[in-house]
């Protein structure tokens, strides 16, 4: 089914609601994402963050709305279709296999977008193939040195650059991530930070985040969720000076 939709818009949300025994954990939510931007989902616990990015990416489907993907309803689609039109879920969906190596894993990652599935009978002149490619995805995250190395070895912020690698890897047009700071020290944050920007060029990121400073430096647009409804919306300078998100955040005593 197609459907309306601004050629400045790539995702779009519309009355998405999502029940559960008679519960809305979503309710109503309009979004709106603009292409080649980075945009932040976020809320405190309990807002329905979740839920709306399980909608969004339909690993659930909605109990009513719809969601528009490049003019395209794909409401009731499931997430390897939907990873194939260019919509990837990262830190979820990507192949990160622990007994294997980092350079491994992107050549799985590599032999996914060209159609086909892991093979280990597969000659070692098809696998070398994907050799070159991966390094230079490799070197994109600062994971060349680590190439022999079993990425279930690798420290956890590496292993999230590892997954930011297999999802490149994809050359989706849009990235859906999942807190992705969540388990980073503080040594790892800014480097994260900077791969996203550098992923960000010329692709759409929607990110689910708690890290407000990261949040600032990387989101063009923010939309905040409360009891599973959109309660502002805005840069992010003019979500953190609203008083209904103040008020959202411990009672006003945070900050958004």
């Amino acid at each position: 089914m197609q459907a309306a939709a601004s050629n400045d818009t790539i995702l779009e949300a519309r009355k998405l609601s999502r029940q559960f025994s008679g519960f809305y954990a979503v309710k109503d939510v309009d979004l709106a994402v603009r292409r080649h931007s980075v945009h932040a989902l976020i809320g405190p616990n309990g807002a329905g963050k979740t839920t709306c990015f399980n909608l969004l990416t339909t690993f659930l489907s909605p109990s009513s709305g719809q969601v528009i993907f490049n003019g395209r309803d794909i409401s009731r689609s499931d997430p390897a279709s939907v990873a194939g039109s260019g919509l990837v879920r990262s830190f979820q969906i990507s192949a990160v296999f622990g007994q294997m190596t980092v350079l491994e894993n992107v050549r799985v990652a590599l032999q996914r977008k060209r159609g086909g599935t892991f093979a280990f009978w597969r000659s070692l002149g098809v696998l070398r193939s994907l050799d070159e490619p991966a390094m230079a995805l490799l070197q994109r995250v600062g994971l060349t040195r680590w190439r022999d190395t079993r990425a279930g070895e690798l420290p956890y912020g590496r292993k999230r650059a590892l997954e930011l690698a297999t999802t490149i890897a994809l050359e989706p047009e849009m990235i859906l991530l999942d807190e992705p700071m969540a388990g980073l020290g503080h040594e790892d944050i800014g480097p994260v930070v900077e791969l996203i920007r550098d992923v960000a060029k010329g692709r759409t990121v929607l990110m689910v985040e708690h890290n407000m400073r990261v949040i600032s430096e990387l989101c063009e647009r923010v939309t905040v969720l409360q009891s599973g409804q959109v309660l502002a919306e805005g840069s992010y300078d003019e979500v953190s000076r609203d008083e209904r998100v103040i008020e959202a955040y411990v009672g006003g005593a945070g900050h958004a």
